[in-house]
């Protein structure tokens, strides 16, 4: 019985998994507005019914194609015990970027007209926004850098929290408005050592 569970289980995992891919790749070559869940559930060789299954709107695919180890950044980085706090930022907003732009530019611009109206999603078993968690993830970081006497008890986390994360998101769409001329993982050094290392230098113990 148990196997049979198990093998149920994997199938589903695989359905999944190409109804994903299907979207994916569909979304990147035709862009979200022009193509409807048949077309989806055809070029991943299932049925309607079964994309029904698994996702409620073509919205929920995208959501769900944005929750890979993106969601794990603000926990690796804290738990980098041999990196100083600059560089656990810059790890965090080059991956951040990076694992935007991976998922595909139609997706990225899909994401955020999704997110600008936001619905509350499922993530580590809590209903959130991705604003919500973006930002406590970047509080998160800088509270460890307080914690670990490298920024000042007085830094205003809050604060600061919520302009690095705006200068992430301008760039993110800085790159879906040049249509990918401009790439934002490519600029995270410069705005780490141009905005992040000078906003924090008051603060550094």
């Amino acid at each position: 019985m148990e196997k049979k569970k198990t093998t149920r289980q994997a199938r589903a995992i695989e359905t999944k998994q190409k109804i994903m891919k299907a979207a994916k790749i569909l979304i990147s070559e035709k862009g979200f507005e022009n193509i409807s869940i048949d077309e989806i559930a055809k070029e991943a060789g299932v049925s309607t019914g079964s994309f029904y299954t698994y996702f409620k709107r073509k919205e929920d695919v995208v959501e769900e194609l944005n929750q890979t180890d993106f969601y794990r950044l603000a926990e690796i980085a804290n738990g980098m015990t041999d990196k100083d706090i600059l560089e656990r930022l810059r790890y965090y907003c080059k991956g951040f970027l990076k694992g935007i732009e991976d998922t595909g530019i139609e997706i990225c611009r899909q994401w955020t007209r999704n997110n600008l109206s936001p619905t509350n999603m499922l993530l580590d078993g809590e209903e959130t926004t991705k604003y919500q968690y973006d930002y406590r993830a970047m509080q998160s970081i800088l509270t460890e850098g307080v914690r670990r006497g490298e920024l000042a008890d007085n830094l205003p986390i809050d604060d600061i929290a919520l302009l690095f994360n705006a200068e992430l998101y301008g760039l993110m769409i800085a790159w879906c408005m040049t249509d990918g001329e401009m790439t934002g993982s490519e600029k995270t050094d410069m705005f780490c050592d141009t905005v992040i290392k000078e906003v924090l230098k008051p603060y550094k113990q």
